[in-house]
C-alpha cells in the first residue's frame, strides 16, 4: 500500500514537472527609448548642458509629462508614444532661456510578441524629426529609420553655443 501511494505521488509530481514551462526572464526586450545625444554645433563633440524636457502627444502640450527634470547632461533616452499615436512632441528648455525648442518625432508604431515573460513590445518605423530653430542648429538622424533597440544613438542634436 505504501509503495502504491509513493508511486502515485512520484507519477503526479512527474506530470506537473513535465507540463510546466520554464519561467522566462525578460532582459532588454522591452519597448526601446529614443537615444538622443547633444553636440556642440561648432566642433561636433558631445555638449553637456542644463536641460529640461517635457513630452506630449499633441503640439499644445496638453497632459504633458516631464521626462527629464532640470539635468546637466549630454545624452538622454526619450519615450515615444504607444500604438494610438504617430508623433511625439518634446519641449526642450535649455538653461534659463525663455524660448523653448520643440522637437517633433514622427513614426509608425509596430507591435510584436516577444515572450511569455516580456509580453508585447513596440518598435518604431519611418522615424523622422523636425524642430523649431531657437537654439537647435541641426538635427542629424542615424542611418536607420527603425528604432528596435537602445544600443545605438538614434539622433544627434547640434546646439548653438
Amino acid at each position: 500500500m505504501k509503495k502504491g501511494i509513493l508511486f502515485l505521488g512520484i507519477a503526479i509530481a512527474s506530470i506537473f514537472a513535465i507540463s510546466c514551462e520554464e519561467d522566462d526572464v525578460c532582459v532588454g526586450e522591452g519597448t526601446p527609448y529614443l537615444t538622443v545625444v547633444f553636440r556642440n554645433n561648432l566642433n561636433q563633440t558631445n555638449f553637456k548642458d542644463s536641460l529640461t524636457i517635457i513630452a506630449a502627444n499633441n503640439i499644445n502640450f496638453e497632459n504633458a509629462v516631464e521626462v527629464l527634470p532640470k539635468t546637466f547632461t549630454d545624452s538622454v533616452k526619450l519615450p515615444l508614444g504607444g500604438l494610438e499615436s504617430s508623433a511625439t512632441y518634446f519641449q526642450i528648455k535649455r538653461r534659463s532661456n525663455t524660448e523653448n525648442d520643440i522637437l517633433t518625432v514622427n513614426y509608425s508604431p509596430k507591435s510584436s510578441y516577444v515572450s511569455k515573460a516580456c509580453g508585447f513590445r513596440l518598435t518604431y518605423e519611418n522615424l523622422n524629426y523636425q524642430s523649431t530653430g531657437f537654439y537647435i542648429e541641426n538635427i542629424i538622424p542615424s542611418e536607420s529609420t527603425i528604432l528596435e533597440n537602445e544600443a545605438t544613438t538614434n539622433l544627434y542634436i547640434a546646439l548653438s553655443n
